[in-house]
């Protein structure tokens, strides 16, 4: 970064002040270069994985030849994830995904399709899951393959945040008979509504921050600073994104509470720290073998 970009970046800004997120959301979205993250448990310095996160400008081609000195009109922007890997004690069973979503051009920014795709190799047996959704449609579709045989299930959008509607779904993806699923779901829905619950609602919209604040890059031995983005995911659970001043992801850190949370209730051996940083600016851990 030149001096000079450095001024008009941070002229004036102290460390922890506030920076409107329009402005940082959309230097993520018109970076020129991809991201190479790398999973890591920060405590054992161990490498659980990789993605690649490429964001891209799609230029409207309705508008014919492109002049020269005109400004070239937003048909989309797209962020991806590919060659997402998460590691397994054996190679063979890593769990492998990619995500893409497409938003349309500003003002309006909505989003215009989402796909996720996940597979995994189980006891020699290939599972794959796919989402599939669009905003043309009122639904999103969820896929579930293992060993070729293949269920399907449409959810309606206003029942993404519904965990009872979810969990029926899940079910019938895998199978199990309508009227089991239809009861579960009830159950659940009766737990949430439950008297142990009236004192502690549960909050299951994600409520994103309105502004980013300028930090330091922590991890790293020359001081750089950045954009953070903390984005509440439960109560006071904090995922911190740090972004350089060209819109390139440099760090992600998922709250240690939360792991710790999830490790507890669901009984999975989890790591004690889950950090996802660029590369090129902590260096390159490679796999244990």
């Amino acid at each position: 970064m030149t001096y000079r970009l450095w001024q008009v970046e941070y002229a004036g800004q102290s460390l922890g002040a506030a920076v409107d997120i329009q402005l940082v959301w959309e230097k993520i979205l018109n970076a020129q270069d991809e991201a190479k993250l790398q999973v890591v448990d920060e405590r054992s310095n161990q490498l659980l994985g990789a993605l690649d996160w490429t964001p891209t400008v799609v230029r409207d081609t309705t508008q014919g030849g492109s002049v020269e000195g005109m400004v070239e009109k937003v048909g989309e922007y797209t962020l991806d994830i590919s060659r997402g890997r998460l590691h397994s004690a054996d190679s063979r069973e890593d769990v492998i995904f990619d995500f893409h979503i497409s938003l349309s051009p500003f003002p309006d920014q909505q989003w215009t399709s989402v796909q996720v795709q996940l597979e995994r190799e189980i006891s020699e047996r290939q599972f794959e899951f796919t989402v599939d959704a669009h905003s043309t449609n009122n639904f999103v579709t969820l896929r579930a393959s293992l060993e070729g045989a293949e269920q399907e299930v449409d959810v309606p959008l206003e029942d993404l945040s519904k965990p009872e509607k979810l969990v029926g779904a899940g079910l019938k993806l895998a199978g199990v008979p309508a009227l089991a699923a239809s009861g579960a779901s009830l159950m659940v829905k009766n737990f949430l509504n439950s008297e142990e619950l009236k004192n502690r609602p549960l909050n299951f919209k994600l409520e994103l921050p309105r502004q980013a604040h300028i930090d330091l890059l922590p991890g790293v031995r020359s001081r750089i600073k950045v954009y953070r983005i903390d984005v509440p995911i439960v109560e006071d659970m904090l995922v911190k994104i740090y972004v350089n001043t060209l819109g390139e992801i440099l760090r992600v850190e998922i709250p240690n509470v939360l792991i710790d949370t999830i490790s507890k209730t669901s009984k999975l051996d989890l790591p004690k720290s889950i950090v996802l940083r660029n590369q090129n600016f902590y260096g390159r851990l490679r796999r244990d073998q």
